[in-house]
């Protein structure tokens, strides 16, 4: 009797031990007040449509924040432009000041930006700068001022020439040409003007004034083509000017170019730069997970970390797999479920703020011309409520793919695999702000790093094969350590742990180890 009693006093202490343990792991998490979040990008005409008339709209977003955060696991919004612009893409501003009314009004906006402050998630704008629309205000007067021959303030937000300098000048007159590197319509502006400057300072107060925890830079290597100093000063001159006034106001930029400039861009003081050697379908994730070669993308990873913080100590990478100017993942992960876990898994934990297009995390495809690439979001094949007409030009439909509410009541489904991805993830601080070092891997195929946060070390490791394998955590000095989360492409495969200070990990699968 007394054996009997002992044996269940010994099982109801491992039981609770267990519960408080998962309990702790659970509710430990508290949101740091800084600027990593995981992002999630919208394009407004193609998410959801709140009235009815086919276009995406602000009401749409407001609709859908539960979903994004408590659905998906992110806490942070990157809208793309909604400000008034002719275009259906909208990088070609008409009003820097307003809402384009196909998305909704000021007061839209601003209901948005509450509900989701009131859910803690942070929400960045596009800060289109490299150009304007053509039917800008200022472009117009400027415009009009040449064709009196006279100039006016607004003359000199542009690149005026009365020569023909080459490619990307458009004749305006029958004397003035202007640059236009992207499109006629879209005139670049002069960013050595300090009026202009002044003007684009208001802009960024206007819209802090109105919410906004920062901005998204579009095109930062063509505000002074081919000049990457003058480039790297004009970035500069605007985060020091805007935290002046909103000290922890967040900027990531777009610099789709090398690594070498990238790293170089960071002494601007950005914040973030997209990563897009990682990203993409030739990119450095996806040509290392179809080659089963975790060492090397650990190794990378950890180079690529070591680099950009050599340039600003505060660096946060921004990760991706795919955007509105790609390819979807889906497409070149060749819509292999298996695939694009392991890639979620990968790029989600990566350190930084990793950014999820909408529709990535249920597998949406498309391809050839942008507006393939910005497909409506696939809410339900059976209800079309809340889905928007198809971008003007696009050729494309998706197929073959359960929609958000099919995806949300099947467990081992995409959508819920980036829950689980970014579930696991709030538990440790130390994945996104840690400092990474690159694990020496027995087995080739484990990408296995240590990230390290306020003197707490957790273990990610990645088992890119499809075979189980073993690591010895001694040979590392990490024999202290215990599993604390798991994901996995195949439900039925066995749970990582430890034998003898070897961990045993799942085929195709992630541990988490602490």
């Amino acid at each position: 009797m007394k054996a009997y009693l002992l044996a269940v006093i010994i099982c109801m202490t491992l039981v609770f031990t267990s519960c408080a343990d998962s309990m702790n792991n659970a509710d430990n998490y508290v949101q740091i007040s800084d600027n990593y979040r995981n992002y999630y990008e919208i394009f407004v005409r193609s998410f959801c449509d709140s009235d009815g008339d086919g276009i995406g709209d602000l009401n749409g977003v407001s609709d859908k924040l539960d979903y994004i955060k408590e659905d998906v696991g992110a806490d942070g919004i990157w809208l793309m432009p909604i400000m008034p612009s002719p275009s259906y893409h909208k990088y070609d501003v008409m009003d820097y000041y307003e809402i384009d009314p196909q998305y909704g009004t000021m007061d839209d906006f601003e209901k948005l930006i509450e509900q989701a402050h009131n859910r803690d998630m942070k929400v960045i704008i596009d800060l289109v700068l490299n150009h304007s629309s053509h039917l800008n205000p200022w472009f117009r007067e400027a415009v009009a001022g040449l064709w009196d021959d006279e100039e006016n303030e607004y003359t000199h937000y542009y690149n005026f020439t009365d020569q023909y300098v080459g490619s990307g000048y458009t004749k305006v007159t029958d004397k003035y040409y202007y640059e236009a590197r992207f499109s006629p319509d879209m005139p670049d502006l002069n960013l050595d003007n300090q009026k202009l400057r002044s003007e684009i300072l208001d802009i960024a107060k206007y819209w802090i004034d109105h919410g906004v925890d920062g901005f998204r830079l579009d095109a930062v290597t063509s505000y002074y083509t081919g000049n990457e100093t003058k480039n790297t000063e004009f970035m500069k001159w605007l985060n020091d000017s805007v935290k002046e006034y909103k000290a922890d106001a967040y900027f990531v930029g777009e610099a789709w170019t090398t690594q070498a400039i990238i790293a170089e861009f960071y002494t601007s003081g950005i914040d973030s730069f997209f990563n897009f050697p990682f990203s993409q379908a030739e990119g450095t994730i996806v040509r290392n997970l179809n080659t089963q070669k975790g060492g090397k993308l650990a190794e990378a990873m950890g180079s690529w970390n070591d680099t950009i913080k050599s340039f600003n100590g505060e660096a946060i990478d921004a990760p991706f797999l795919s955007n509105h100017d790609n390819a979807r993942s889906a497409g070149f992960l060749m819509r292999n479920l298996c695939k694009k876990k392991m890639a979620a898994s990968i790029y989600l934990l990566m350190p930084g703020n990793p950014f999820i297009y909408y529709g990535e995390e249920i597998g949406m495809t498309g391809s050839g011309n942008d507006p393939n690439k910005r497909l409506p979001m696939l809410w339900s094949t059976r209800n079309t409520a809340g889905i928007t007409d198809i971008p003007p030009e696009a050729n494309q439909s998706i197929t073959e793919l359960d929609g958000v509410d099919a995806q949300m009541k099947d467990k081992n489904s995409l959508l819920n695999h980036y829950k689980k991805v970014l579930a696991l993830k709030k538990r440790f601080p130390q994945i996104a702000r840690g400092q990474m070092k690159a694990l020496d891997t027995h087995n080739s195929e484990l990408c296995a790093y240590t990230m390290t946060y306020n003197n707490s070390t957790v273990v990610v490791i990645h088992n890119l094969s499809g075979n189980e394998l073993s690591e010895d955590l001694e040979k590392h000095g990490l024999s202290d350590m215990k599993v604390k989360g798991s994901l996995f492409c195949d439900t039925h495969n066995r749970t990582p742990r430890i034998v003898k200070g070897k961990a045993i990990l799942a085929p195709n699968s992630t541990t988490i180890l602490e």
